[in-house]
C-alpha cells in the first residue's frame, strides 16, 4: 500500500522547480522515496537529515552517501 512521506508538503526538492533537477528525476526521486512507504523513507537522506536536526539543506538529494552530521558540516562550511 503506498504512503506519502510525512515531509512531502514542505520539501523544498519536491515543491520547488528551481533547484536544477530535471523533471525527468525529481519524478524518479518522488517514484522510489516519496510515494512507497517508511522503508523508503528511511534510505532518503532528505528525510534522515531533516527527522535529526529539523531541516533539510536544498543541496541534499534523496540518494546523497551523507549522514546529517556530514550535512551539518557541508552547510556550515558553504555558510563561513
Amino acid at each position: 500500500m503506498e504512503q506519502v512521506c510525512p515531509n512531502i508538503s514542505t520539501c523544498n526538492l519536491v515543491v520547488r522547480d528551481d533547484l536544477g533537477i530535471n523533471a525527468k528525476k525529481k519524478k524518479e526521486y518522488m517514484s522510489k522515496y516519496c510515494h512507497r512507504n517508511e522503508e523508503s523513507w528511511s534510505v532518503c537522506t532528505r528525510y534522515l537529515t531533516k527527522k535529526a536536526i529539523n531541516f533539510c539543506p536544498d543541496f541534499v538529494l534523496p540518494n546523497s552517501k551523507m549522514t546529517p552530521d556530514e550535512v551539518i558540516d557541508k552547510f556550515d562550511e558553504g555558510n563561513n
